[in-house]
């Protein structure tokens, strides 16, 4: 059953076909079963994220060299950031999951967790924001410690004309995460969510 066949038994007159004779079996069937649903969209989606972190996780192994400390905290760092992201990832779907079982009222049920998906979102784009100002900080600091260790030291005009360079770019670069994260977040999770949204509106104001 899709989202137009449930609007449709949704308008009918007060019979069998009426909401409160739809069943929670044909219901887990739109919103878990089908491969078009909104919310089997999503939780592929977030399947597919989180097995890409966990090998992007992986990566950094590759080039890790004990005897390089700058080496060792970026795997560090790498492999901290990709289980907080594993985490909501995990959460995300627990959520999803929780789309996919219908309880008591189910325009409600589905409501309250599209707001909780909504939130999650917010979060994710926020922290993906500040991410990139923090690693490039972070950046700039190893380059620092490694500029410190070599036998010249440190030299100042070339740290100055560093630090212009990863400023200019850190503003390239967060001008494209504001715009690309929202265009990806609305791709993989927004339009799924609007189109769910959009169809328990109409049934409520069906009912």
């Amino acid at each position: 059953m899709e989202l137009d066949d449930l609007r449709r038994a949704w308008k009918q007159p007060t019979t069998a076909e009426s909401p409160a004779a739809l069943d929670t079996a044909a219901l887990n069937a739109l919103l878990a079963q089908e491969a078009n649903s909104p919310v089997a969209k999503m939780q592929r989606n977030a399947r597919v994220e989180m097995a890409l972190t966990a090998l992007l996780m992986l990566l950094p192994f590759a080039f890790m060299r004990i005897d390089k400390p700058v080496t060792v905290f970026w795997t560090v760092f790498m492999v901290v950031l990709g289980s907080g992201q594993l985490y909501y990832y995990y959460y995300k779907l627990g959520v999803l999951r929780r789309m996919a079982t219908v309880e008591g009222n189910v325009r409600e049920h589905l409501q309250k967790l599209c707001v909780e998906l909504r939130r999650l979102l917010r979060f994710l784009y926020r922290v993906t924001l500040g991410t990139g100002p923090v690693t490039l900080v972070l950046l700039f600091g190893s380059y620092v410690a490694v500029e410190q260790a070599q036998p010249t030291g440190l030299r100042p005009q070339f740290l100055l004309i560093t630090a212009g360079v990863v400023l200019v770019l850190g503003i390239l670069l967060q001008l494209g995460v504001l715009y690309g994260t929202r265009r990806y977040l609305q791709r993989l999770y927004g339009q799924h969510l609007d189109r769910l949204e959009a169809s328990l509106r109409e049934l409520e104001a069906a009912e």
